[in-house]
């Protein structure tokens, strides 16, 4: 195989590539003299440079063998190739990992939908709280509320998300939703359509919401959307925060938990 044959399955223009040198991973056979200076298991690598044929083409020429100090240093050096990219976090994001996102939602009035036995598809406009989200690979995803503003630290106070279909550790029950398949910066906007865009059916959490004459039980589905019916009902703009239930788990447990 020729080395822009690695290139074939691009669409359109092919990328702008020059090859300089090439490593190739070889094993060692086995053997017969015992004073052999390679094992059946040993791997060598080797260093090729490109050449160009008879025919124009771009190909793998002779190598040399690699001392163990040569691979060394030259993964070092991809190392800090990758240390000096360097990638500018909006403002909204909380934390990112190979693993998980945590980024926060402003809170404001948006749609909140409704799909309750008993009862049809219903949209309603309401005041969101501002919200902390977690993402992770495994396409799974949490949220919390907050009731301040400000950047988000080690000290900041969760809430319970005061929201339909999400679990008291605050794992959201995502359906038959569509789920993005990657937790980048990029994905964002995605994973927010789960949460906004998905109907609530039912509640998970007793302590979803503090509700007056539902301390000793929990906030059952139709308590619930009366809730969210009457704050649009009044025109409500900004969310009740006294109506929030305290989650007795700090930032970072929560991100950790669910990352």
């Amino acid at each position: 195989m020729k080395p822009n044959d690695f290139f074939e399955f691009y669409q359109g223009e092919k990328p702008s590539i020059v090859q300089k040198h090439a490593i190739l991973i070889h094993q060692a056979k086995a053997l017969s003299d015992t004073n052999a200076q390679y094992r059946a298991s040993d791997f060598l690598a080797s260093m090729h440079d490109f050449v160009t044929n008879e025919q124009g083409e771009s190909v793998i020429g002779a190598g040399r063998l690699m001392s163990k100090e040569d691979v060394e240093s030259v993964l070092r050096s991809m190392l800090e190739m990758g240390k000096r990219k360097i990638s500018l976090l909006p403002p909204n994001v909380v934390s990112i990992s190979e693993s998980h996102l945590a980024w926060t939602v402003p809170a404001q009035v948006r749609p909140m939908l409704f799909n309750m036995t008993g009862m049809p598809m219903k949209t309603i406009d309401v005041p969101w709280p501002r919200l902390l989200m977690v993402a992770n690979r495994n396409g799974k995803l949490a949220v919390a509320a907050l009731k301040t503003n400000g950047r988000v630290g080690a000290k900041t106070k969760l809430y319970h998300a005061p929201l339909m279909n999400v679990y008291a550790n605050g794992n959201v029950c995502t359906g038959s939703a569509t789920l993005p398949n990657e937790c980048g910066i990029d994905q964002i906007k995605a994973w927010e359509s789960v949460m906004f865009d998905s109907a609530f059916s039912h509640v998970n959490n007793p302590s979803t919401l503090f509700l007056a004459g539902y301390k000793s039980k929990a906030v059952d589905n139709n308590a619930h959307y009366r809730f969210w019916l009457s704050l649009s009902k009044k025109k409500v703009d900004k969310f009740p925060n006294e109506r929030l239930n305290l989650l007795r788990c700090s930032v970072e447990g929560f991100i950790e938990n669910h990352a």
